[in-house]
């Protein structure tokens, strides 16, 4: 999301501030740490390592540096369903409240049970995460958010982060992205942005351990007294690019339809507030809309040269759900900016979009020749078919890669490149 913004702030009353900050002593401080261990949390990062194995290395070494006086719980989520399950409730409180000193040697015993296995509830963690909190817990209230996907179930986490930031004043969710793709990173940004949090990137082992090391140990902020300023002009949301199909609008909190944009209109005034916004089968959550600003959201589309009839999926990677089709009637799709799969058969392609790309993929074909109506198998190189030629359906698109055929028992290997035709004769 992009956005343009112009802040007004008298320099007497930041003067004030800064000296009030620096006359507070430091408070006492509640952390409990969050972490995903959901199905995408498997994949394998450059160095052989998996995502969850880093991430745990990340926790023991932030667990070394801590203050044995700061209260720590810790907290896991997708660890316990498969993703199949779509268990849209699997988080457990693992480790209590209790001082570091105490709660350290727990923590670290717990981390080898944790596997990565279901689904990203993003919205229910933090709300049950904070009832977790010590009804009477002095000081500052912190969460830390360790994801690496945005919420795969119903609800939406950046709206729920704002009713929590107006209930809980205390309460400050700093959250850390590993590895994720710009739709992603527009939620978990929005969510620690609406609570007075901070966002962190992290692409690999080393700077996971360092984002989550400084957003556990960020010093707590000073008692201060919040006199709000009604901000009620409206804001305005764009989609750029907007499909023909079109795109509604709804509140994030009560799912209330707010506007329809298309190609035709593409831009609304709205509230300020938290939206949805329909992009094909998917919803993009998390969309703010600010007084007297512009949101401007940039979908992405995908198109597939040499598309079948039947079509191609296009896959989210941790759910497996379809978030769009393309096919040899219709071979081009507006998504949102992400990671996908295109199915081709049993074969997958692997693509990553940023907002406003336009991707053309563009496979190679594989062509039988003189073929009878039994046909030969096409497989990938470990064994998964992906399709059947023969003299009815003789050419079939895949990605590049290698691939196996089977002819009167005997498998022969060949290699498919970007927009190569290969001929099997």
């Amino acid at each position: 999301m992009k956005r343009s913004r112009v802040f007004f702030l008298s320099s007497w009353i930041v003067a004030i501030f800064s000296l009030f900050a620096m006359a507070c002593p430091a408070q006492a401080k509640t952390v409990e740490i969050i972490l995903d261990a959901s199905g995408s949390m498997d994949a394998v990062l450059p160095g052989g390592q998996t995502k969850l194995d880093a991430a745990k290395g990340a926790v023991r070494k932030v667990l070394g540096a801590l203050p044995d006086d700061v209260t720590l719980a810790f907290r896991a989520y997708g660890h316990q369903s498969p993703t199949h399950k779509r268990d849209c409730k699997d988080t457990a409180l693992i480790v209590p409240f209790a001082p570091a000193g105490e709660n350290r040697q727990k923590l670290e015993a717990a981390l080898p049970g944790l596997a990565a296995r279901g689904y990203t509830p993003i919205t229910f963690v933090v709300e049950t995460a904070a009832n977790d909190f010590p009804a009477k817990a002095e000081g500052e209230n912190v969460l830390v958010l360790v994801s690496d996907g945005k919420e795969t179930c119903a609800g939406d986490p950046c709206a729920a982060a704002a009713a929590l930031a107006k209930s809980r004043t205390s309460l400050v969710i700093h959250v850390v992205g590993f590895d994720v793709d710009a739709a992603a990173k527009a939620q978990l940004e929005c969510i620690a942005r609406v609570s007075g949090g901070t966002y962190t990137d992290a692409a690999d082992a080393k700077t996971l351990a360092d984002a989550l090391g400084q957003a556990v140990s960020r010093p707590a902020a000073p008692t201060k007294t919040v006199v709000p300023l009604p901000r009620t002009d409206p804001g305005i949301l764009e989609v750029q690019g907007a499909d023909i199909t079109g795109h509604t609008v709804a509140e994030a909190g009560t799912g209330r339809e707010a506007a329809t944009l298309s190609h035709v209109k593409s831009a609304v005034s709205l509230p300020p507030g938290i939206y949805t916004v329909t992009v094909g089968k998917a919803v993009w959550k998390s969309v703010e809309v600010v007084s007297g600003e512009k949101t401007v959201l940039r979908p992405a589309r995908i198109t597939v040269e040499h598309a079948t009839l039947n079509g191609h999926d296009i896959l989210d990677p941790e759910t497996g759900e379809a978030m769009g089709s393309v096919s040899s009637t219709n071979a081009s799709t507006v998504v949102m900016p992400g990671r996908y799969l295109v199915v081709f058969g049993e074969a997958r392609w692997p693509v990553e979009l940023e907002q406003g790309q336009k991707l053309i993929l563009k496979p190679g074909v594989v062509r039988g020749v003189g073929l009878d109506v039994r046909g030969i198998d096409i497989a990938t190189a470990d064994g998964k078919k992906v399709t059947t030629l023969s003299a009815s359906r003789s050419s079939f698109p895949v990605p590049p890669g290698d691939y196996v055929v089977e002819v009167k028992g005997q498998k022969v290997a060949f290699s498919v490149g970007e927009g190569e035709t290969v001929e099997l004769k």
